[in-house]
């Protein structure tokens, strides 16, 4: 199966981050335009209310101003600021929990590093590694194992790949590696399951699974 098939790209977790910091980043200028368009509307606005005749002595601070035209506008500009920011922040320690991680400091692992394809083609999953302590461990690397089916089949070791290879990790710090291989038509259909380890940290380690399934119709 090949992977200029039109639906590939949608398993490129590479690419849709690439295309979601597009998106983010034309949402957050399309809302800044809209923003100022408003500001510039409301200050025409009182200019020519000013220009036509003094506000009445008994308006108050907030009509004088204009402010009560302004407010639901700068409202609007800081509820969608606020759910940009929300959208593009950088994972955390709680957001990253949620998959396959390594907290190294604490000597914990948890989740399973599920890869899938179906026929041919890369299969890739997310590993968080954390650092939450306050020493720094250098440079991280992940190693894995060959995989095996119950059949006996195997996918050499050699054929996993992790981006980046050597991540460094200071204290207080959390990293993303991408952990990949590519599947050939050689390779049987079945699930095969392996283990993930960082090399200096014998303790710390994660099952594989990879399932290789019958190519799409």
């Amino acid at each position: 199966m090949s992977n200029d098939l039109p639906w590939a790209s949608v398993f490129d977790s590479a690419a849709n981050m690439r295309a979601l910091s597009a998106i983010q980043a034309d949402g957050l200028r399309a809302a800044s335009e809209l923003v100022d368009r408003f500001v510039q509307m409301a200050a025409a606005g009182l200019e020519s209310r000013q220009a036509d005749s003094a506000p009445p002595p008994a308006a108050n601070h907030t009509d004088r101003y204009g402010a009560s035209g302004l407010e639901p506008f700068v409202t609007s500009w800081w509820t969608i600021m606020d759910q940009l920011l929300r959208v593009s922040a950088p994972r955390t320690g709680g957001a990253a929990a949620a998959g396959p991680s390594l907290d190294l400091s604490a000597v914990q692992a948890s989740g399973q590093v599920d890869l899938y394809v179906a026929g041919a083609g890369p299969a890739t999953a997310e590993v968080w590694v954390h650092n939450r302590g306050a020493t720094d461990m250098g440079k991280v690397a992940l190693r894995c194992s060959d995989l095996l089916s119950h059949t006996g089949a195997v996918i050499g070791a050699d054929r996993m790949r992790f981006e980046p290879d050597l991540v460094p990790l200071p204290a207080r710090s959390s990293r993303g590696i991408t952990t990949a291989i590519d599947i050939d038509g050689g390779d049987a259909q079945g699930t095969y399951r392996g283990m993930l380890l960082v090399d200096g940290h014998p303790d710390v380690w994660l099952p594989i699974e990879l399932v290789v399934a019958a190519p799409l119709p």
